[in-house]
């Protein structure tokens, strides 16, 4: 029996059952890993035309890959469900299965909080504030369902942690006269201690909620505090003000770390930033022109947004243009000579983990590679198998695969000191 792994996607099976298929068949499923504890730190390199999936004249392989959130490692019922049911590269079906989960977890949390059971109740406004959060993540901006759903994941969010005490802080960041959401997360210690801190730079699909409970605990645990911020072209900024992401984003870099030097417990000469995704491009731009950023590690590192992303995905080109503040697709194009990080980047003084994946079919590998070219003043590395798409990050990834973290790397930069 020959079956390609190309010829499983399109039949669509479930991510679920990708590691059966994957000892069936004497693979390992590694097109489907990523995490924030993979890779291998040090190998410089780009993309691998032979790993991409196939698709003739179309960049990045043409893959949609819309079940990016699925682990494949999950043993959540729910989750499991989502993935047998939901119709392969169907937004449509993505939108009603992760609803009709996000609905069934939101009537249980309902039920135990009137019952008076706070703690479990919590668990479940968590659950469905996450499955909220999926069934919006891929709605376009004319999708009527988008807006409810995303008020709906934060209403969840809200009531979680209404029945529990949170382990970050709400904060609010003026960026050139507006109001900028978002959270801020330390470790414990003394009175007085001031703590260095990563500024989680998000991607086109994240939303400051997410963040601050996800990959910030990672960093917290080794001694510094974490600030996940809906900046323009994200979450709240995006869909409730309207705010659009600007090329230059050391402007928004510049609002953070002037709001970080006003906290006493921050210690305003040790800050890193963390590019997630679309962030992969923001950070190092930011970094460019933002002096008082001190290291920045990322996945799916890029030079040129318009040439690592738009050009290279073209199913991400219409989340794109909304994320920009662009009239339509030509004018999206038009807008992203001016996203890029070409002829500043040797201004880069800082250290760079550039992550990147040689089969990633979202951001350019190529352009990793290009910045690292580039950024010839920074003490530099790059890191292979840290691009799209982050199926495994749930799980963190196969064990006997997981060199030391990005989270190390920065406790070290930063000189943190890890949490006992």
């Amino acid at each position: 029996m020959s079956l390609s792994r190309r010829k499983i996607m399109t039949w669509g099976l479930a991510s679920a059952g990708v590691p059966v298929l994957s000892r069936l068949f004497g693979t390992p499923a590694l097109a489907q890993d990523f995490g924030p504890s993979s890779g291998l730190l040090g190998v410089v390199g780009g993309r691998d035309e032979k790993a991409l999936f196939p698709g003739p004249n179309m960049p990045g392989g043409a893959q949609t890959e819309i079940r990016m959130v699925q682990s494949i490692y999950t043993a959540d019922p729910d989750e499991l469900e989502v993935a047998f049911r939901m119709k392969p590269y169907d937004n449509e079906s993505w939108i009603t299965e992760w609803s009709r989960v996000a609905e069934r977890n939101e009537e249980l949390a309902e039920r135990y909080a009137d019952a008076g059971l706070k703690v479990t109740a919590q668990e479940y406004f968590r659950r469905a504030q996450d499955f909220y959060s999926n069934a919006t993540l891929y709605a376009a901006e004319s999708e009527p369902r988008q807006l409810p759903l995303y008020r709906k994941m934060v209403e969840m969010f809200d009531k979680a942690w209404e029945l529990q005490r949170p382990p970050f802080e709400r904060v609010q960041v003026t960026f050139e006269g507006k109001t900028l959401r978002g959270f801020f997360r330390k470790p414990g210690g003394a009175a007085g201690t001031r703590f260095p801190v990563v500024i989680g730079f998000q991607g086109a699909d994240s939303m400051a909620h997410n963040t601050i409970l996800g990959g910030a605990g990672s960093f917290v645990a080794r001694g510094m505090a974490y600030l996940a911020v809906d900046v323009p072209g994200q979450g709240w900024a995006m869909r409730v003000d309207h705010l659009a992401l600007p090329p230059d984003t050391e402007r928004i870099v510049k609002a953070l770390v002037d709001y970080l030097e006003t906290r006493p417990d921050v210690d305003a000469n040790r800050i890193g930033m963390q590019g997630i995704s679309m962030g992969g491009w923001s950070a190092p731009r930011a970094a460019a022109r933002e002096p008082r950023i001190k290291a920045v590690v990322m996945g799916s590192g890029s030079l040129n947004l318009g040439q690592d992303l738009f050009q290279y995905y073209p199913p991400i080109q219409e989340r794109v243009r909304w994320i920009i503040g662009a009239r339509d697709l030509q004018d999206a194009a038009r807008k992203l000579r001016d996203y890029t990080t070409e002829g500043m980047a040797q201004h880069i003084r800082c250290s760079l983990v550039i992550g990147y994946g040689a089969d990633d079919r979202i951001m350019d590998p190529q352009g990793a590679y290009r910045l690292h070219q580039a950024a010839v003043n920074s003490k530099r590395q790059m890191m292979a198998g840290l691009g799209h798409p982050h199926h495994s990050a749930k799980a963190g990834g196969p064990r006997a695969e997981r060199p030391e973290t990005l989270q190390d790397w920065m406790m070290k930069e930063l000189h943190a000191d890890a949490q006992s």
